[in-house]
């Protein structure tokens, strides 16, 4: 389905609607691990921590990067939230102006060989999602991190 732009809201989303949009980011894209057979990935809220981060940093200092040019890529990131991995991949996203923001970046990451090579990464088997909402420009900034825990994690 098409989407529409809209005019952006002067309304900042609240807490609980980036959370349920995190939600729903992660819903699309176990719908499309489905629809390629495979297993859909598990929630980790320490995972999801670690991506919110990324974004709000991306979202207070002006960047958009996977690189953070203080804290590393998302294996160091991931360290440093202490989350247990042995693979990782990581997703992120930009808009404004969208009725619905998740429906956009996972359609966005499916149509980039690179992302959908992640969200499709048969060895990923968890994943968290982080949105942050930035008045200043009012962008919404996603991260999705993907794991595959090291051997015996029972998270």
């Amino acid at each position: 389905m098409p989407q529409r732009r809209r005019e952006p809201s002067r309304k900042e989303p609240t807490e609980r609607e980036l959370r349920d949009l995190e939600q729903r980011v992660h819903h699309l894209v176990n719908e499309q691990r489905c629809r390629a057979k495979l297993p859909p990935l598990v929630w980790r809220e320490d995972v999801a921590r670690a991506a919110r981060d990324h974004s709000k940093n991306m979202a207070e200092r002006n960047f958009f990067d996977h690189e953070d040019p203080r804290l590393g890529n998302v294996d160091k990131r991931l360290n440093r939230f202490r989350v247990p991995w042995r693979a990782c991949g990581e997703n992120i996203f930009m808009l404004h102006g969208y009725e619905n923001p998740a429906q956009v970046a996972v359609q966005g990451w499916m149509e980039s060989p690179g992302h959908r090579a992640n969200i499709l990464q048969k060895e990923f088997t968890h994943a968290g999602v982080g949105v942050v909402y930035c008045p200043r420009d009012r962008r919404y900034y996603l991260t999705q991190i993907f794991i595959r825990p090291p051997d015996g994690t029972k998270r």
